[in-house]
């Protein structure tokens, strides 16, 4: 088995629900591009599926959601033993508690690629100042601790960001999404919609109310059934999803009862929440705190007008008075004045029943989510040098555009794995990853990156003014890169390099404005790809009236001598920047 197809990623939750029902789809990704999916969590009745689609799982036998410091030392306990057994190249957390201690765990335990989603910050600006500040404080510990962050909601994302409780150039704003097929509005018969409803005994005329969630506070469950008993007579209430005993919010029996009492249809956990979708007239979630609430969107891309409460999360799925409402949280008056007022309308539910639709369609894809998750992972690997062809297929769509800070560790890895000439690389990744990160800020440089679905697979550079951005470069990451270098800059033949280097001049034949460097990965080579940077890196410069670029390319690099001159690049002369090496100049000239 070769290096791409040993890639090896574990998700890592608290219970086997979070992996079945959440984190799914990305563990079956992992496995469709030929690595190996592995799933962590305490054992539960959903390890058995999870492992039919092929997905190895790791159990965690005292791993619980309910804050236990003896069960949660003895957790991590065995995560440690897991992460120092199991060579893993990535592992991805969720959920509050193996979110801290997982991203800590993972890197202390040397795991390459560490990655967390927040699905949710579990502390609201309304919450005390005590919880805040330990959340916040506890969340910006772990993150130093991770590769990239992923959050789901863009209020969270530009919270943390702003902040500074998570590291800006490491965070990305993954928002979330559902399977579109699986609640494709229609895509249950009328038939079984009819079963359904006849089965909590509604009426072809009733309006059925449904919420979907876990039997909690937080899910705003006791404000629904204090509602619903201000509901008109033709509206049913539904409650789907498990009770939570162990948990401190969780609903006590006697809530449970009382709300059977006065009518409340309490279904438990099911298997075809798709199916009771369809079954439904409105939804409604009124939780306390929500991250990206999934079964909002799941209910709003099977059609349902949308009830929810104004806070994060629940805003990025409902548009007030376009596809649903928004009420107060705890407020079990609002709730009901909102859910009587859909349900004395068709009209206002059929309006806001296509606009859920459209909102889904074009914000609430899984599929997008996936890709992004995937793309966090494989370029932070490739950042690290790792699985630098781990993808390459012709069946991938190449996009061509400018770098991001975010791209400098992938760049840096490009260069020092396909550049293998010259003084730079022998100085390291951190030293190159420095100088890319000034060249993208630089005002007079153009980075280009071409990218697969997973991030950079090739990449040109080039600047107006070599010495100008040699200056720049020094005063801005010069510090840290020369840290970043410190044992090969000890050296003494490397201090020969740089005073050669010092003595480089940039403006040797005809021009200053360069191109710099230019690598493709293998999977990538001889597709055209690196004409194409070139010429990109030509027509930028030329928007600015910058007409003729140098590159100077070393005198045995026959294939990038070939690769210039097709693209119009004359040869000028030649050049020694460090004694014995001698490179020619080739320029280009377009006016």
């Amino acid at each position: 088995m070769d290096e791409k197809e040993c890639m090896r990623i574990a998700h890592l939750t608290t219970v086997d629900l979070s992996l079945r029902y959440l984190i799914l789809p990305q563990l079956e990704e992992i496995a469709n591009l030929g690595g190996d999916a592995i799933a962590i969590s305490a054992p539960g009745p959903y390890v058995a599926e999870i492992e039919k689609r092929g997905i190895k799982h790791l159990p965690l036998a005292d791993s619980t959601r309910s804050v236990n410091p003896v069960k949660d030392f003895r957790t991590m306990l065995a995560l440690w033993r897991i992460l120092r057994t199991e060579e893993l190249d990535v592992l991805h957390t969720h959920t509050p508690k193996p979110g801290i201690y997982g991203r800590i765990l993972g890197r202390i335990a040397g795991v390459p690629v560490v990655v967390n989603t927040v699905h949710g910050l579990y502390a609201t600006r309304d919450d005390r100042f005590v919880k805040r500040f330990l959340v916040y404080t506890l969340e910006a510990v772990a993150s130093r601790f991770s590769d990239r962050e992923l959050v789901q909601s863009r209020e969270d994302f530009e919270f943390v960001t702003h902040r500074k409780i998570t590291v800006p150039g490491r965070t990305i704003l993954l928002g979330n999404g559902v399977d579109l097929n699986r609640f494709a509005r229609g895509r249950v018969s009328r038939e079984r919609r009819q079963a359904l409803r006849e089965s909590i005994g509604a009426a072809p005329d009733d309006i059925v109310v449904g919420s979907v969630g876990r039997l909690v506070d937080e899910k705003g469950f006791p404000e629904l059934f204090e509602a619903a008993g201000s509901l008109q007579p033709n509206c049913i209430v539904v409650a789907i999803g498990p009770e939570e005993p162990d948990k401190d919010d969780g609903l006590s029996h006697d809530e449970l009862e009382r709300a059977r009492s006065i009518g409340v249809r309490l279904t438990g956990m099911v298997d075809n929440v798709d199916e009771w979708y369809a079954a439904m007239d409105i939804f409604v979630l009124a939780s306390h705190r929500e991250g990206f609430p999934r079964a909002a969107m799941e209910a709003a891309a099977t059609g349902l007008p949308v009830i929810a409460t104004d806070i994060r999360g629940c805003r990025e799925v409902v548009d007030d008075e376009v596809n649903g409402l928004l009420v107060p949280v705890n407020d079990p008056a609002s709730l009901a004045t909102a859910i009587n007022r859909l349900a004395s309308s068709a009209d206002l539910r059929d309006r806001m029943s296509q606009a859920a639709t459209r909102k889904a369609a074009a914000k609430f894809d899984e599929r997008e989510v996936v890709r992004i998750v995937m793309a966090a992972q494989i370029s932070a690997l490739r950042g690290k040098g790792r699985f630098d062809d781990l993808i390459g297929s012709d069946t991938f769509e190449i996009t061509l555009g400018p770098a991001t800070d975010s791209d400098a560790a992938a760049i840096a890895n490009l260069h020092a794995s396909n550049i293998r000439t010259g003084f730079l690389p022998t100085l390291g990744v951190g030293f190159l990853t420095n100088l890319y990160r000034a060249m993208i800020n630089y005002q007079h440089s153009h980075v280009i990156v071409a990218r697969d679905p997973y991030g950079p697979v090739a990449f040109v550079s080039g600047v107006a003014d070599v010495g100008d951005f040699y200056n720049h470069f020094i005063r801005t990451r010069g510090i840290r890169a020369a840290f970043s270098a410190i044992g090969p800059l000890l050296r003494p033949h490397s201090w020969k390099k740089v005073w050669e280097t010092s003595r480089y001049d940039p403006g040797h034949q005809e021009t200053e404005v360069e191109l710099l460097s230019m690598a493709v990965s293998e999977p990538y080579q001889r597709r055209g790809l690196g004409r194409r940077l070139v010429d990109q890196l030509l027509d930028e410069f030329e928007e600015q009236g910058r007409f003729r670029v140098k590159v100077v390319v070393g005198s045995e690099n026959a294939a990038a001598q070939n690769l210039y001159g097709a693209a119009g690049f004359e040869e000028r002369g030649t050049i020694e920047v460090h004694q014995g090496e001698v490179s020619k100049v080739m320029v280009s000239s377009r006016k």
